[in-house]
């Protein structure tokens, strides 16, 4: 039977309590005559009762609150303060006061009645607080609960402290005399089974030891102070006899206690530190343990990792050396400073300590030529490698002041631990990995969709010039960029771009790009005008690392001529009659230079369009693609097809480019986006076609081959 097993309704058991004790103040009250037998054996079984259901309330309640020994320990040691102050000034107070103040009072000893039965009640309510308190310390960390020698101790107690009523003459005190001396004997076997004291710091057993000495004092004194029959004695045997003896118990139940717990405390404190270090070790790897599987940041882990090795090994310092290509880099200095845990690094280098380790190892820094060198007096290494898949990435090193060495459990400690440490830096990293992997990804997915919605959805149709466009994205999201505009009635403007860099910043910089030419290509008719404006606005809000390369033209249906500039981008190739013109006027890339640098290098180039001119642009997706032995496509490569097929369409000539391209670099990865632009003119006598791309609605949606 546990005696924190039965279950208690909270509010009934407070109602109870409270109608326990306004009818013992009413009984005690309206009948007061204190030589009565019948009165005490009443006042008892109602003292007696309180006392029962007050400690079963209280022993439930602290079950339930699962409270630590040492605050246990310290609430008895506040009370029994407590109790000193008030069996020390009490008789003062009261046998001096109360005349004085009951003077105009009808009746006296009504008030001096009420004023003990409270005196009374408080040290009940005191006792039944300190017997559930020892019940908690004596069940506190017992892994087998033995309830029948506690059960046995509290029928004993409370069987004595009735018999003080009922059996205390001469006649039958044999009776209560054996209860008494049973409940001793049991309260000592009791007090014996301190269980818990082993489950606490050094720190807590020190503190506890002073503790002890000091609240078994306060019980002896309190057992002698209660023993009197000069005040408290006599208040308490006239509140209740059995009330009286049951305090006296828990008295002596207190002195027994703490004399025993501070003898028990001091055959532990030898022990405190080894017993402390283990325990450490322990929540330190089952924390540990935990982390490994949690997405940490390398260097918060590493931290975390160093923190736990200076506990695991009592170290006084620790820090992770991991290794950088040929280099090195330590993480987590703690407790010793970076300058010191470098120079102890070159030195484990240059001496080839550290070379070959497969487990820990133990070194003095005895030899160490730069020690004077050192902020501390190191005198002790404990260095353990940290290992991935049977290779070696760094250490784990722990270090010790002084000429304190470590020991061969020190060694096993840290080399169980440095396991862990591998597993979780490991882990770590390929989260890491994973986690930026993850990140790009999903960068390179929103850059890809922007790219998508900003390039147009079909290519333009005329009577007098077909174009076809491709565009074939990199798996690294690139900024290409070709648009086609509406100038006027007879004019048709296009722009080719590549936006410098890569993934979703050079998206929105293509986005911004497809505004400006979208806006100025309304407002001015001139390529060279229209660059110079663009670079004016890009050079304001692009960074120093980002610049866009362009071309941009404007084919005139009504002089068969097309203008174009370049800033910094691919030549305009133009085939005719079986041959390939390039047109590579100078320019500098949008965004690079100042306006005036800018407006000075760029050059305009204008080409009366004859029949059957096939003008191709393109971006450097297309020459610099790259087969399995690093070799370019190459400008050569790509004049040679063009030229090839120049007598086909548009589109057959798209096809074949990126055939080839594709043929060519199919053993490598594309790295950059291919885009490609070809116009062929075909001049007819009539120029209705240019209606068709007027009244078509580009979307803003990309054609992939």
């Amino acid at each position: 039977m546990n005696l924190s097993s039965i279950k208690l309704n909270v509010n009934l058991v407070l109602w109870i309590i409270a109608s326990l004790v306004g009818t013992i103040f009413i009984y005690r009250l309206l009948f007061f005559e204190k030589d009565s037998y019948l009165f005490f054996v009443v006042n008892d079984l109602l003292s007696v009762l309180l006392l029962i259901i007050l400690t079963f309330y209280l022993m439930k309640t602290l079950g339930q609150k699962n409270p630590q020994p040492s605050a246990l320990v310290l609430n008895i040691g506040i009370i029994c303060a407590f109790i000193f102050l008030v069996m020390l000034f009490v008789e003062q107070v009261l046998s001096t006061q109360i005349k004085n103040i009951s003077t105009g009072l009808v009746n006296q000893d009504v008030f001096e009645n009420l004023i003990f039965t409270f005196y009374g009640l408080m040290f009940l309510g005191i006792a039944s607080y300190w017997f559930a308190t020892f019940k908690e310390l004596y069940f506190y960390k017992q892994y087998r609960r033995k309830n029948s020698y506690f059960i046995a101790m509290s029928v004993f107690i409370l069987l004595a402290a009735v018999s003080n009523l009922l059996f205390r003459g001469d006649e039958f005190g044999f009776i209560y005399n054996t209860f008494f001396i049973i409940s001793i004997i049991l309260i000592s076997f009791n007090s014996i089974k301190i269980s818990w004291i082993a489950f606490i710091s050094k720190k807590e057993k020190i503190s506890l030891l002073i503790l002890s000495v000091v609240i078994s004092a306060l019980f002896i004194i309190n057992i002698i102070n209660s023993g009197k029959e000069e005040f408290n004695g006599t208040i308490l045997m006239n509140f209740s006899p059995a009330v009286y003896q049951f305090f006296k118990l828990i008295l002596l139940y207190g002195g027994i206690y703490f004399v025993i717990l501070f003898f028990t405390t001091l055959f532990h404190i030898p022990t405190a530190e080894a017993y402390d270090r283990k325990a450490n070790e322990v929540s330190s790897l089952q924390f540990f343990s935990k982390l490994i599987t949690q997405v940490l940041d390398i260097e918060e882990l590493a931290e975390t990792i160093t923190e736990i090795a200076t506990k695991v090994s009592s170290a006084d310092a620790s820090w992770i050396v991991i290794k950088e290509n040929n280099d090195t880099k330590i993480l987590a200095n703690r407790n010793i400073a970076l300058i010191d845990a470098d120079l102890i690094n070159k030195f484990l280098l240059e001496s080839g300590t550290c070379e070959k380790i497969t487990e820990t190892k133990i070194c003095s820094l005895q030899k160490f030529a730069n020690k004077s060198q050192l902020s501390e007096k190191f005198g002790s290494l404990a260095i353990s490698p940290l290992k991935s898949f049977n290779e070696v990435k760094g250490y784990l090193i722990a270090a010790r002041k002084n000429e304190l060495i470590f020991y061969e459990e020190d060694k096993t400690a840290i080399n169980t631990f440095s396991d862990y440490a591998s597993v979780a830096i490991e882990n770590s990293l390929l989260l890491e990995q994973s986690i930026e992997k993850e990140r790009l990804e999903k960068e390179l997915d929103v850059a890809r969709e922007i790219q998508k919605k900003i390039l147009p959805a079909k290519d333009p149709q005329f009577e007098n010039l077909t174009v076809t466009s491709t565009f074939i994205p990199a798996f690294e999201t690139g900024g290409d960029y070709y648009d086609f505009f509406e100038i006027s009635k007879n004019k048709f403007g296009f722009i080719i771009a590549d936006v410098s860099g890569k993934g979703i910043s050079a998206a929105f910089i293509m986005a911004e790009v497809k505004g400006i030419f979208s806006s100025l290509s309304r407002l001015i008719e001139n390529p060279k005008d229209i660059l110079i404006k663009a670079n004016e606005i890009l050079q304001q809000t692009l960074s120093k690392k980002s610049f866009v390369s362009a071309l941009y033209g404007i084919i005139d249906f009504e002089k068969d001529t097309v203008r174009f500039a370049r800033a910094g981008h691919c030549p305009a190739l133009l085939i005719r009659n079986n041959s390939i013109e390039t047109f590579k006027p100078s320019g500098i890339g949008l965004g690079l230079t100042n306006n005036n640098l800018f407006s000075t290098h760029l050059e305009e180039i204008k080409i009366d369009l004859k029949e059957s001119d096939t003008l191709v642009f393109y971006t450097d997706g297309i020459t610099e693609a790259k087969n399995k032995d690093l070799e370019d496509f190459g400008d050569q490569r790509f004049s040679e097809i063009l030229i090839k097929h120049s007598s086909e369409s548009v589109n057959k000539i798209a096809n074949e480019v990126i055939k080839d391209v594709t043929l060519f670099s199919r053993n490598h990865s594309q790295y950059d986006d291919i885009t490609l632009v070809i116009l062929k003119w075909n001049k007819k006598n009539n120029l209705d076609g240019v209606k068709e791309w007027q009244n078509s609605t580009p979307q803003l949606k990309s054609k992939v081959l």
